[in-house]
Order: C-alpha cells, then structure tokens, then sequence
C-alpha cells in the first residue's frame, strides 16, 4: 500500500503507481524530466507531493559520485544580463536533471575564491565562470578540483572551454560607427578594468578603432567607473568638465549609458545634437528609453544556454550542436547622431 501524504516513507515504486507510469519513467521524471513529456513529468510530481515523497539524492550522489548540481559564479545580479544568462543557462541544466547554484562576488577576487570552494564543498559536479581573468586563487583550486568549468562572457578563441563573443570588436564596432558620424572627439566611460577582462577588452577596442582611423584615445578622455547609473553620471560630469568636451561618450556598458543620458537631460545636453551617447549590453532599457540608445548586441541568453551545453557534454551528457563563439551586432538607434557640425558634410558625401 503506497504511504499516506506526511509520512516521508513513500518509494519511488509507490510514486510511480500513484502516477500510473513505470518506476523507471518515474525516475526519469526526477534525474532526467527534459526527455519526457511535460504531462508525464507533472503527474510524477503531483504524485510525490502528495505522498510527500523525498528523493534519496544523497545515497544516488554516493552511488554515481554525481550531485547533479553546477554551480554559476557570477560577478552580479545587479545588471539584468547575468540573470538573464543564468536563467538560459538554469533551463538548459533542468533538462538534463541537474540543479543550478548560484553565489556572486561583486567583482571581489578574493570573495570569488571563498565561493568557488564553496561550491566545491558541495560536491558541484560542474562549475560556469564569468570572464578570463580570475586571481591566482581560484585558477589553481581549478585545475587542483579537477571539476569540469567553463569561461562565459569573453572570446572563445583561447584555449580555455569558453562560450561567449569578442569583446574587442564590440568596441571596435561603437568608434567605427561614431568616426562615420564625423565624431573626432571621442571619450569613454569604460567599466573598472581591473580584474575584468570584458570591460578591458572594449576599452581596447576603441582604442585600436581610433588608431586606425590615424586618432589616439588620450587618457584624459577616459575615466573608469563602476558598473551603475550613478557611475554613468558622474563619468559624464567629469569628461564634459574638460577645456574640449567630447562629441560622443562611449559607455562600457548600458547601465553607464543609461546613467550617462541621465545627467546629460539634467543638464540640457541635447542628445545626439550636442552629444552622442553609446552603450554595450542591448538590455531591454535599451529600447524604451529616451532617446531609445545606441548599443552592442550581446546574446545573453544564447550564453548562457551554449554554455550549459558545452559543460554537460563535458560531463558525459548527450546534447546538441555548441556554438562557443557568438555574434554580437551593433544598433545604431537614436542616441548617436552626426558630430556638431558634421551633418553637412555627411549629406553631402
């Protein structure tokens, strides 16, 4: 007689019975719920509720020596591109049976090490990492776990297992697009670059756009600040304060963009007329804000779904086709426009 709801000693057989499945499709319905039906996984669980049935996951974890947990170590879920990566990335994990952890560091090094060993104490069966650049702490804990890992965010064309897109050519893409505006006087509010490889990385890219171009990005039209709107701002006061303020401001990311056009309507900057204002990311934002902003195109969710993939082929998973280096496209919308006094001279070529 299967158990009665409470007594947490119902089997899995009596799961199964309650369901009108198989044990063993009732064992899918928990380890691997993405290779049956929906209907079927719904019934599996309804039935456990009600007997108030509890998976053994510990004897199973004895028995494999598999969890069926990965950790994510992320630098924030302030900015809305993380959550929507680890949301892909989550559903791609469930249907292959496996519970996503997640811990963030706030772009702290040494906080990033005390949460990769804690994710390791746990007994994660695999872990997925923002950036390249990580201390010497958690790269040696690493390759010491021996736990399979993968890199997001950042080029996969090193050796490391990486799932992301160049982040230099996304800077190459924004100062390419303002030189075409007639823009001469380019600045950027870039991300901290200290430990963060993705923001270093555009910095880069602009840099090496503007070279081409036969112009130089002078250290006094470059300030560094966090990842916020209030970093946005004040990286806007501080470049406009200067004896030739800049056309265009080339924000490391959305949030300093949004944070940047901002201070720039406090202030009675008009944009693009008077000023040209870019962003990274296409977050959501993005699109609805005034004026709608000019910004890279990164496949968030692509992401964090590729890089579910990579890791539990890996682990000795079936999965589909990977795609570890993606494409990221620029959209020019209304916050970048011709330089002052340059309309002319673009209509007329």
């Amino acid at each position: 007689m299967a158990s009665r709801k409470g007594t947490g000693k119902a089997t899995l057989a009596d799961v199964a019975r309650r369901a009108g499945v198989h044990k063993a499709t009732a064992s899918r319905a928990l380890s691997m719920p993405g290779k049956l039906s929906p209907a079927t996984v719904a019934r599996v669980r309804t039935a456990m509720r009600d007997l108030g049935y509890v998976s053994n996951g510990v004897a199973r974890a004895l028995s494999t020596r598999k969890t069926r947990t990965v950790g994510s170590i992320l630098p924030t879920l302030d900015n809305a591109i993380y959550a929507v990566s680890t949301v892909s990335l989550e559903r791609r994990l469930e249907r292959s049976g496996y519970v996503l952890l997640v811990s963030c560091h706030e772009f702290n090094p040494a906080a990033e090490t005390r949460a990769l060993e804690a994710m390791l104490s746990r007994g994660v069966d695999g872990l997925v990492l923002v950036g390249q650049e990580h201390s010497r702490a958690t790269l040696a804990r690493l390759r010491a776990s021996a736990v399979p890992h993968v890199f997001t965010w950042s080029s996969a064309k090193g050796r490391r297992p990486t799932v992301g897109f160049d982040n230099r050519e996304a800077g190459r893409l924004v100062a390419r697009h303002l030189l075409a505006l007639g823009h001469r006087r380019i600045a950027m509010v870039a991300g901290l670059v200290s430990g963060n490889d993705r923001a270093r990385d555009r910095l880069a890219g602009v840099r090496e756009a503007l070279e081409e171009a036969g112009m130089k990005l002078p250290d006094d039209r470059v300030t560094q600040r966090p990842y916020s709107l209030e970093g946005g701002a004040e990286g806007l006061i501080q470049l406009m304060h200067s004896a030739q303020p800049p056309t265009a401001i080339i924000c490391g990311n959305d949030v300093l963009a949004l944070g940047a056009l901002h201070e720039a309507r406090i202030r009675r900057i008009a944009v693009p007329a008077d000023l040209s204002i870019t962003g990274f990311d296409d977050m959501p934002l993005a699109r609805v804000t005034s004026p709608e902003l000019t910004t890279v195109h990164f496949p968030m969710e692509e992401v964090g779904w590729n890089a579910g993939e990579l890791l539990l082929g890996m682990l000795g998973e079936a999965v589909g086709p990977v795609t570890r280096d993606l494409p990221i496209a620029l959209l020019a919308r209304e916050s970048s426009g011709p330089a002052p006094g340059a309309a002319a001279t673009l209509a007329a070529a």
